[in-house]
């Protein structure tokens, strides 16, 4: 299948193009045209994301996100953005679990949730 595709030219800053030089150097992307598709794509998932989906940025220091790489490679979870969906969830459950009254007080009888992680397949 034959992908199409339309020219579009901007103007941008000199440093906003070496930042973007930069990142490009650092992803080793082909070309800066593709570094900049790149990110186009990115930032139109993040303002357009599917009805059922609600899309979260979560911004990490460096070494935050090193050592949630780490984990990942470790095996500990699929992927960083699967690492960060279970952790999120796991936040809400407890946040939630700790606001609501007692489950013998509400008469639940539902099983707790297990708190472990994702594994990688």
């Amino acid at each position: 299948m034959t992908e199409t595709s339309e020219r579009v030219t901007v103007r941008i800053p000199q440093d906003l193009l070496e930042k973007l030089k930069q990142i490009q150097t650092d992803k080793g992307t082909a070309t800066i045209s593709d570094t900049i598709r790149e990110g186009l794509e990115r930032y139109v998932e993040v303002h357009l994301p599917p009805p059922n989906v609600r899309k979260v940025v979560v911004e990490l220091s460096r070494h935050d996100n090193s050592r949630l790489e780490q984990f990942v490679r470790d095996g500990n979870s699929v992927s960083v953005d699967d690492a960060v969906r279970w952790a999120v969830r796991e936040y809400i459950r407890q946040r939630v679990e700790a606001a609501a009254p007692p489950r013998a007080a509400r008469g639940l009888a539902e099983a707790p949730a297990t708190g472990e992680p994702p594994s990688a397949p």
